[in-house]
């Protein structure tokens, strides 16, 4: 008895210890709570969130997803005089991707979230990129680094399939050209962005949290390279950023943006930071806003573009977003972050670089300090940014503060317009215009003022018109799967069905009277070969048939044989022959040939 008790005693203390970790958390060295029960699976709710660090937000159709980071949540709370008492806040791994609908308004603390099963690794600062073409949306993660003391993942695409409900299903994508895949170094904090079904990411770092191959821990291995991924063919490539990016080619926490420009539009690349890649906290200098740098995707070339204006204090762990303007502008907004080299802390400034201009502008209308979250436009007319998640703290981030966000559930709603924050969302918010202090500057003849490098005013000024030149005129270059080419793929495609129409027609219409030709030049062969045709053999004759060898026969009709050519053949004339042999001739003695003894008459 007392051997089969022992069991049924374990599992019991088990089962306590499991609720005893379920309720309070269990914190690892880190501070990272490992929750695995089932509350970890659902928003914390206005009530208890914190704090959400390293989160990826993307609009799909009528619904927002957040993916990934840690989360922090407060709970059995006690307050003295209105305000929460000091003490820290665990955070976990969200181990669930969370929904809420675009489709109505809401504010932020009223609205609901839906919590999604998620099969995909758990991670902190992922590279995501969407594809709203891919069925109802779908969501790609690759890259990012292990939360806590987990194992660094394994190098890994994962695809969340959405479907138009604010649900969906994670699975792994496999990779078709696998040897290549796995050249790649899966990076934390990369530029990325994302054109024409192709995801892009540039720089980042590879650290012990993030490669089970590399030792060496933060700030690790700076990483050069852009590395994109094709959506839908599936294939990766990796170019050189050496001699083309900064001083090393490399680039840390940094930002990124398409922008409908040119025949074939740019990838824009702004802000983090730059370092050799043995990267040490002092080799890593903040990227400065006197430039920046685009690349053609299609041709590979690089371009470096000087700014004016008011131009940001440097950052990096920024969030942007880019909408185009009624007038083929094109205005990137830039919200938070921090620096390695000011010791202000957290940034909570916005400001905008307007396209073609290059030109920045303080839209002096500060949010809350943060950085390490993400932004995304919201709203058919594309005139709300939202903000989600991220922490405040000191220099470099070293230690977030343990209050909980000013907003909440960690949402903020930036109308572009009016340069105004706000805690409502509006899904029939108006039209997107350039802001006032942008249309001014584009009014008072701002675009004469600019420097222009290289080849660039080509891909942006439409010759002595004096218009943008935007992707084939595009009203939609704001689509993050790079919709501004939409327009230009019917027109080429058009095109390009139009070519091949009167291709296969005039083909036809060759080969037709190259058949009537043949035929009619057949026919007059024909003619002219029976023309020309010599009298069959004799035992093809239809009056010598069935004649047997020794048979006397008369030819009544002397014929004289004409070879194809016209040569008359040396043959003994026919007119008086009485008999003759078949070919071939039985007899021995007789060659397989004409008879050339004298017959007699």
């Amino acid at each position: 008895m007392k051997g089969s008790c022992a069991p049924l005693v374990s599992l019991l203390l088990l089962a306590v210890l499991g609720l005893l970790g379920r309720k309070d958390g269990l914190v690892d060295a880190r501070g990272i709570a490992r929750r695995d029960g089932d509350s970890n699976s659902q928003f914390p709710g206005p009530d208890e969130f914190v704090r959400h660090r390293y989160p990826t937000v993307v609009a799909l159709g009528n619904h927002l997803y957040i993916d990934g980071g840690e989360l922090s949540r407060q709970a059995n709370v006690t307050k003295s005089n209105g305000t929460e008492s000091d003490q820290t806040y665990p955070s976990y791994a969200a181990n669930a991707t969370f929904s809420l609908n675009l489709n109505e308004s809401w504010t932020n603390d009223s609205v609901t979230f839906r919590s999604i099963t998620k099969t995909a690794p758990l991670l902190d600062q992922q590279i995501y990129w969407s594809d709203p073409t891919n069925g109802a949306g779908a969501l790609y993660t690759w890259g990012g680094m292990a939360v806590g003391s987990d194992p660094p993942p394994e190098n890994q695409l994962w695809l969340l399939n959405t479907d138009g409900t604010g649900g969906g299903t994670w699975s792994q994508v496999p990779q078709g050209n696998y040897r290549d895949f796995a050249k790649l170094q899966q990076p934390v904090g990369a530029a990325f962005t994302q054109a024409n079904h192709v995801g892009y990411a540039m720089g980042g770092q590879v650290t012990s949290r993030t490669d089970p191959n590399v030792q060496k821990e933060d700030p690790g291995y700076a990483l050069t390279g852009l590395v994109s991924y094709n959506f839908q063919t599936g294939m990766w490539a990796n170019s050189s950023t050496v001699s083309y990016y900064g001083g090393y080619g490399t680039n840390l926490n940094g930002m990124a943006e398409f922008v409908p420009f040119g025949p074939n539009g740019l990838l824009l690349f702004f802000g983090g930071a730059e370092t050799p890649v043995y990267a040490t906290n002092d080799s890593i200098l903040d990227v400065s806003w006197n430039t920046v740098n685009l690349h053609d995707p299609v041709t590979g070339k690089w371009y470096r573009q000087g700014t004016s204006g008011v131009r940001p204090p440097v950052r990096e762990r920024a969030c942007s977003v880019g909408v185009q303007g009624p007038n083929n502008t094109y205005e990137i907004f830039i919200y938070g972050g921090t620096s390695q080299q000011q010791t202000e802390g957290t940034l909570a400034d916005v400001y905008i670089l307007s396209l073609p201009g290059f030109v920045f502008v303080n839209a002096n209308s500060p949010g809350t300090p943060r950085a390490d979250h993400a932004c995304t436009v919201v709203g058919g007319g594309k005139r709300q940014m939202l903000s989600y998640g991220g922490v405040d703290g000191g220099p470099f981030l070293k230690t977030p503060t343990t209050t909980p966000d000013p907003w909440k559930q960690g949402l903020g709603i930036y109308d572009m317009t009016e340069l105004k924050w706000t805690d409502s969302y509006n899904p029939n918010a108006a039209p997107y215009e350039s802001p006032k202090e942008v249309a001014d500057w584009y009014a008072q003849g701002g675009m004469n003022t600019i420097t222009w490098c290289d080849s660039l005013e080509e891909l942006f000024v439409n010759g002595s018109s004096g218009t943008y030149g935007m992707v084939a005129n595009s009203t939609s270059a704001t689509e993050p799967d790079g919709s501004s080419f939409k327009k230009t793929g019917i027109i080429a495609g058009s095109t390009i069905g139009g070519v091949v129409f009167l291709i296969i027609t005039g083909s036809l219409v060759f080969l037709t009277i190259r058949w009537r030709r043949r035929r009619r030049e057949s026919t007059m062969v024909a003619s002219t070969f029976n023309e020309y045709r010599p009298e069959p053999w004799p035992k093809d004759s239809p009056r010598m048939r069935s004649v047997t060898p020794g048979t006397m026969v008369s030819s009544p009709t002397p014929v004289e044989p004409i070879e194809i050519s016209g040569t008359v053949r040396g043959e003994l004339p026919a007119e008086d022959v009485e008999w003759t042999y078949e070919l071939p001739v039985p007899t021995p003695k007789l060659r397989p040939e004409l008879p050339d003894r004298k017959y007699s008459y």
